[in-house]
């Protein structure tokens, strides 16, 4: 019985090793037979939290319906674990879920499957395994290619953001933005990688793109990276042009897609292939560093191509050197007109400072101001927006300014009420102050900035006091500015500072620095005076009177040629403000009036009124000195007889007559702003119109033969009227002769020009003809005979020989240059007409004792030849 045991135990023994061995063999053959089996959408994926691959297939072990089940088998024991990754379908070609395999780390697994009648609950044995092992590869963030901003079409309503990653990727967030207010992350498409924003018009400034994406297996990245604008676009169907430093978006219709770069001048070679790249179908074509000339890019089989040109863009500081009380002004050019330029200052670790914005005029040129700035070193960076082309300046050198100061010229400055006051500030350590004038104690106060434009040092600023209220009465002379006003008073508008001592003071940097008075008289209307000048005399100003009385073209007279020139010399204090602020024309029966009236207009008829204005008159204003002249010609004025003068239709116009006597009267209106005495404040002169005459003082005429002989006469024409002289040979004389000259009338009246007769024999008879070169008045003339040398009685000796003729040549010569001593006088013009060959037998030059010489010579002459 124990035998039996024994044996029936080695047999079980045995059987049972048999049967591990037998399923080792059948297990093994299992995996060899059933190796295409499973089939993946991919033996790879990336670990991440939602990793996961797709069942493709699964083959059929049977006919029977039953549901195909897959999993990882992850400790690789051919035995499903509740833990792997399963999917199942009834379908074996169609799984439609994938394996979850988030949870599993880096490595590779084989992939398991079973055909069952029942859900798998845990310790089944695989049929079957994939012929390749899914491999679960380390996890990987997607990467931020580019971003470009560009325009796809010929409407700026075509422009699109586009966003390029390394893979695929799901957008969690984004957002494009400007920082002013522009913002865009609504996406249009998503593909492969390629994130497209589409907008409806092409943004110019700096944008940024801030993004959330993740891959296929979770895998999120983040991230803010600029946008590239690219303001010139090709896209196959379009030829281009593009400024030098831009940049050119050749847009393909594919992602990845190749683009061939070629130069088109023949003395440029550059050649490129390229691509735009995983995830992007835009290809960058940069300009900054191509030589200028024609660019073809060939993509898609197509071909477009971009002219590459200068933009010229260039800046222009006007002071490299200034301190930190300064703006720092300059110049942008370019060769296009029209375009927008940013301008930004950097300092010296190139971080911005401050900015302005300048857009070029018609001639591509445009100004920018940047205010004061830190001491340092900075340079400006100006870039054309659209093209983005950048050039910099030189290095702008900010200093710290010297302690600052400033002070009155003169502490106290009187002027009259309604004048222009000059306040001189001078500057010191700075370009800029502030004047205060007045107070609250008067009810007045001007607060003015002013700015030294020149670098003298030194600011007049104007005060016109006869529009106290208004901003703009407040001025700099020369180049110099105001450039702030601020007024509180309590005067009337229209009405004029009260008379005063008004508080000044000057201050900088906040701090008054000195005070002054500024001292404010009564104005007054003083005198008139009547002046006359030749007719045609040219006045444009003061310094043209003035000239004009030295060098006595104008003078004072009471008595007017009719035809010349009238100035009335009004002397008033206080109307320079006026005349600053308006026009004769606007003052003239609001201010004052100027009446010119006659005085003995006759029996029964009304005086005359002349009419006297802008049209008729100049008027000059010389506030400075407290003088106005009203300078005009009788021939241009007209006159009417009513009690004011009017040119209305139906009142007779009349003319000014020889004989006519006038009253001048300037009156400074009550009604005005420029005084409050009863009636006004006036001033008055008298003057007569007389006939234009010039007369010669003989009407017979005799001058010696000599040099030096000065005919003369007197006339009743302005002094300093020219006068032209012509005395020309009458009757038989011989040879005939034309003398002209000119005189001109001084200020008694009288004129006079002398002229040679040396060369003329006695009794030789001659016209003369004085006319004046403008005006009306008649010519005068007279007759004339050469009369005889007197003769000084001497011995014919060749001593005595000699010096008549010395005498009479010093004579002569005195007499010839005494005229240029005096401008008035004339000196003697070349003659107009030939002198006629001399028939006369006489010896013209010669005196008695030289003939007796000559007598006496040809006497022995003929004694020898006997």
């Amino acid at each position: 019985m124990k035998g039996n045991k024994q044996i029936r135990a080695v047999l079980l023994a045995a059987l049972m090793v048999m049967s591990v061995f037998a399923g080792s063999i059948a297990f093994s053959g299992s995996a060899a037979a059933d190796a295409e089996g499973v089939t993946l959408a991919s033996s790879s994926v990336e670990a991440g939290p939602s990793a996961s691959v797709g069942v493709t297939s699964v083959a059929e072990t049977d006919g029977t319906a039953n549901d195909y089940y897959v999993w990882v088998d992850v400790n690789g024991d051919g035995v499903y674990n509740t833990s792997e990754p399963l999917v199942s379908s009834a379908d074996p070609t169609n799984f439609a879920n994938e394996l979850d395999v988030s949870d599993l780390s880096t490595g590779t697994y084989n992939v398991s499957a079973l055909n069952s009648s029942s859900t798998l609950s845990g310790g089944e044995v695989a049929d079957f395994n994939a012929s390749d092992a899914l491999t679960i590869t380390s996890a990987s963030n997607p990467s931020f290619l580019s971003a470009i901003h560009y325009q796809n079409g010929t409407d700026e309503a075509d422009a699109e953001f586009e966003i390029a990653f390394s893979e695929n990727v799901t957008v969690n967030d984004i957002n494009v933005s400007n920082g002013d207010g522009d913002d865009f992350t609504s996406t249009t498409d998503v593909t492969n990688g390629r994130v497209l924003i589409e907008v409806n018009d092409v943004y110019t400034d700096d944008f940024e793109v801030e993004y959330n994406v993740s891959d296929d297996s979770g895998n999120t990245v983040t991230g803010t990276k600029d946008v590239t604008f690219a303001p010139v676009f090709v896209n196959g169907t379009n030829n281009a042009t593009a400024y030098k430093g831009s940049v050119v978006a050749v847009v393909s219709n594919s992602t990845n897609s190749d683009v061939e770069v070629n130069a088109v001048d023949d003395d440029n070679s550059y050649q490129f292939d390229g691509s735009t790249g995983t995830a992007s179908k835009v290809f960058l074509f940069k300009t900054s560093n191509r030589d200028l000339g024609e660019y073809e890019f060939t993509f898609d089989g197509q071909t477009s191509s971009v002219d590459v040109r200068d933009l010229g863009l260039d800046v222009t500081v006007d002071e490299l050197n200034v301190t930190d009380e300064d703006d720092v002004t300059g110049t942008v050019t370019a060769n296009a007109g029209g375009r927008t330029v940013d301008v930004v200052v950097l300092d010296e670790d190139d971080e911005e400072v401050a900015s302005d914005s300048v857009t070029l005029n018609g001639q591509g040129e445009g100004d920018f101001n940047v205010e004061t700035l830190d001491a340092g070193e900075y340079t400006i960076e100006v870039t054309d927006v659209l093209s983005g082309v950048t050039v910099s300046s030189d290095t702008v050198t900010v200093t710290k300014a010297a302690d600052s100061s400033a002070d009155f010229e003169t502490s106290v400055v009187t002027e009259q009420v309604g004048d222009i006051a000059e306040v001189t500030v001078s500057l010191t350590g700075t370009s800029t102050a502030n004047v205060t004038i007045g107070s609250d104690d008067v009810g007045y106060t001007a607060e003015v900035e002013v700015s030294d434009e020149d670098d003298d040092g030194e600011v007049v600023l104007l005060f016109n006091t006869y529009q106290p209220n208004v901003a703009g009465s407040f001025t700099a002379d020369g180049d110099d500015e105001v450039t702030d006003t601020n007024i509180t008073t309590e005067v009337p508008s229209g009405d004029l500072l009260d008379a005063g001592d008004y508080d000044l003071e000057v201050a900088t940097g906040g701090d008054a620095d000195n005070v002054g008075t500024l001292v404010l008289e009564e104005r007054s209307t003083d005198s008139q005076a009547i002046w006359t000048a030749p007719t045609g005399t040219d006045v444009a100003d003061a310094a043209d009177v003035y000239d004009a009385i030295e060098n006595g073209n104008v003078t004072e007279s009471s008595e007017i040629a009719n035809g010349d020139i009238v100035v009335h010399q009004i002397s008033a204090t206080g109307l320079e403000g006026a005349f600053e602020a308006e026009s004769f024309d606007d003052l003239a029966g609001t201010q004052f009036n100027i009446t010119v009236e006659q005085t003995n207009p006759g029996p029964n008829r009304k005086a005359k009124v002349l009419g006297i204005n802008s049209t008729s008159a100049t008027v000059i204003a010389d506030g400075e000195n407290d003088t106005y002249f009203v300078v005009y010609d009788l021939d241009d004025v007209s006159a009417s007889r009513t009690d004011f003068y009017s040119n209305a239709s139906g009142v007779t116009q009349l003319s000014v007559a020889d004989g006519d006597s006038f009253n001048a009267t300037f009156t400074v209106l009550e009604d005005g702003d420029l005084t409050e005495e009863e009636d006004g404040e006036s001033v008055s002169a008298d003057f007569d119109v007389v006939e234009p005459e010039i007369s010669l003082d003989n009407d017979e005429i005799t001058v010696n033969a000599a040099a030096g002989q000065t005919i003369s006469g007197t006339a009743t024409v302005a002094p300093g009227t020219a006068l032209t002289f012509r005395v020309r040979s009458s009757g038989d004389t011989q040879p005939r002769f034309l003398k002209t000259g000119t005189a001109y009338v001084q200020a008694d009246g009288t004129f006079s020009a002398t002229f040679d007769f040396s060369e003329q024999a006695v009794d030789d008879t001659f016209d003369v003809t004085v006319s004046v070169d403008s005006g009306d008045a008649a010519d005068a003339t007279a007759e004339g005979t050469v009369g005889q040398v007197e003769e000084t009685t001497t011995e014919a000796t060749e001593t005595t020989t000699e010096e008549p003729t010395e005498t009479t040549t010093e004579a002569t010569t005195e007499a010839t240059e005494e005229p240029t001593e005096e401008t008035t006088e004339a000196t003697e013009e070349p003659t107009e007409e030939p002198t006629e060959e001399e028939t006369s037998t006489g010896t013209p030059g010669f005196g008695i004792a030289v003939a007796l010489v000559a007598l006496v010579a040809a006497a022995l002459l003929a004694v020898r030849r006997d």
